[in-house]
């Protein structure tokens, strides 16, 4: 193939990528794309490089072409290269492809992880991480409250005693640390007492 032949003539003469390109007024980058098979050198550039290698055309192509006259080796070596360029454009195409499929692939990947994440923690931060239970007595009554929270201490759930309810007007409180403070101020104030007892998940 032509990509491995101009490495190994390149070697035969014991040049370096650096060397072979000033001799053909190119930048070493090319030489480099050239041996490995990005890009292929035009027809003039192919006979520049056989006279630094001193050989025939077809020897640095890989192939033997028959020796009738000069228009006709021109003329098979612009067919060999229009080849080669089909396959390096190939070759290109599926490289594309590939990296379009690996980007998508990546992206749909990362995408589920984060929506993953959000939801876990959605429905992490949304999850009971307390129930406190007010046992209240006033005038010789007792009253049971719960209250379930999570841990930005928003009330999920309230319930028990309708009376407390009643009183305390509880619906007006969405934060447990207020709502369990009114319920304990209003039986203080009134001569009574709150036990508060809490359990954590």
């Amino acid at each position: 193939m032509l990509s491995e032949n101009i490495k190994a003539f390149r070697k035969q003469k014991g040049y370096s990528q650096e060397t072979l390109a000033e001799q053909l007024n190119v930048v070493r980058q090319t030489i480099s794309k050239w041996e490995k098979g990005y890009s292929v050198p035009d027809a003039d550039m192919l006979e520049k490089m056989a006279g630094i290698f001193e050989i025939r055309v077809d020897e640095l192509l890989g192939s033997e072409l028959p020796e009738p006259n000069r228009s006709s080796d021109m003329e098979s070596i612009v067919n060999q290269l229009a080849i080669l360029n089909e396959q390096l454009a190939l070759q290109q195409r599926r490289r594309r492809r590939t990296w379009m499929i690996v980007l998508i692939t990546a992206g749909v990947l990362l995408f589920s992880t984060l929506l993953l994440n959000f939801a876990a923690r959605v429905s992490y931060d949304d999850a009971p991480a307390a129930v406190a239970e007010l046992k209240c007595t006033l005038d010789g009554e007792t009253y049971i409250y719960q209250i379930t929270y999570d841990k930005q201490y928003r009330v999920l759930t309230a319930g028990g005693s309708a009376w407390i309810a009643d009183h305390v007007q509880t619906e007006k409180y969405n934060d447990a640390n207020v709502l369990i403070a009114q319920i304990e101020d209003y039986f203080k104030l009134r001569g009574g007492t709150c036990v508060l007892t809490e359990t954590r998940f």
